[in-house]
């Protein structure tokens, strides 16, 4: 029985070679798609840095745009306020002016 094993240490060690022959191919062809995907990888973060980026500008923009808003909105309400009060005052003028 142990005669039978003896002949496989040298099998393996005679296959060796033969095995280890596409070795360099194949650690090519595993490290291509490496920097491709690192590639994408890195592209991804640019691209999630510039969406980040974006995404910044549109909300001060819009808090600027919701500023102008109420800034105006602030402006109406005071312009209709002396509207009113010079209506007050004409009003006033105009019954002095026939009290007279």
């Amino acid at each position: 029985m142990r005669k039978a094993w003896l002949p496989l240490p040298f099998l393996l060690l005679a296959a060796l070679p033969v095995l280890a022959d596409g070795a360099p191919e194949q650690a090519a062809v595993a490290k291509a798609p490496l920097p491709a995907h690192a590639r994408l990888k890195q592209q991804l973060r640019a691209h999630g840095a510039e969406i980040a980026r974006l995404q910044q500008e549109v909300t001060a923009q819009e808090w600027h745009s919701r500023e102008a808003s109420d800034h105006l909105h602030r402006q109406d309400r005071e312009i209709a306020r002396l509207q009113r009060q010079l209506e007050a005052l004409s009003g006033r003028q105009q019954a002095a002016a026939k009290g007279h």
